[in-house]
């Protein structure tokens, strides 16, 4: 199941849940987060593990990395984001590192957010329990025999990365054009299709294979070439929106294309 690999852990009352996969399967380096609810300030009540599973760690296995890190257990879009940096970076220093998240402990939002990513990313999850759980005792609530999983998931369609490219350039666009400019809040901010599609074109993401001369054609092929992505866009992954003027068209980013950038702040 496990070559050379990295682990990604969440903290929670528990011990050997979260230490006998890495003590088992060895890995080179763990990223330990801990909790923090930063709405309300609080911090994670569970810190005497997260010190007693490092000491473990750090005894057993003297030539293992151990990276804490304290993350918001509620916050989805830290979650997915830190772990977009996290997988990113190792890729990057390593392009066959083998990432291994634990879902068995933390938070829901943790879970949820990790297998996400496991599946836009390529990383293996894991789940652990163990023959004897009982939550109402003081202590971890799994003891016994622990049993290691890989539930199966569904994949999630991951957009490609020109969509994802055009997306943070139309935000960029949007940012540029209100950067000096008073305006009501309330109101959705944009930028003209005209000059989306000739920045598109500025800044090479779409290029034309031959250029007509007549400016005019050239203007309708570089029209007809980003309409297409534009329209996937717009119809098909609902990251935008367009106006319904008949001349001098508005682009929108629609809340649920925010989110999306959001998510994929730190990869592509």
């Amino acid at each position: 199941m496990f070559g050379k690999q990295i682990h990604i852990v969440y903290n929670s009352r528990e011990n050997a849940r979260i230490t006998e996969p890495l003590l088992i399967h060895q890995p080179h380096k763990v990223y330990y987060f801990t909790a923090i609810i930063r709405e309300t300030g609080q911090k994670d009540v569970n810190l005497s593990y997260f010190e007693e599973n490092c000491k473990l760690l750090e005894k057993t296995l003297p030539n293992l990395k151990i990276i804490p890190k304290e993350l918001d257990y509620t916050n989805y879009l830290e979650i997915i984001q830190e772990l977009s940096k996290i997988i990113k970076k190792e890729r990057e220093e390593n392009p066959h590192s083998e990432i291994y998240i634990n879902v068995s402990s933390g938070s829901k939002i943790t879970a949820i957010a990790s297998i996400e990513a496991g599946n836009l990313w390529d990383c293996n999850i894991y789940y652990v329990y163990s023959t004897e759980y009982n939550p109402s005792i003081e202590g971890p609530e799994h003891k016994g025999e622990m049993i290691i999983k890989t539930p199966m998931t569904f994949p999630i369609k991951k957009p490609k990365e020109i969509y994802i490219k055009i997306l943070r350039l139309i935000h960029r666009l949007i940012e540029e054009r209100y950067k000096d400019k008073k305006f009501d809040k309330n109101t959705p901010k944009f930028i003209y299709k005209k000059d989306l599609i000739s920045k598109l074109f500025e800044r090479k993401l779409i290029t034309l294979q031959k250029k007509n001369k007549n400016e005019r054609k050239l203007q309708a092929s570089k029209y007809m070439k980003s309409q297409k992505y534009i329209d996937a866009l717009k119809r098909e992954l609902r990251y935008i929106k367009i106006s319904n003027d008949k001349r001098n068209k508005k682009v929108f980013l629609t809340d649920f294309g925010k989110e999306v950038l959001e998510i994929f702040k730190y990869s592509y």
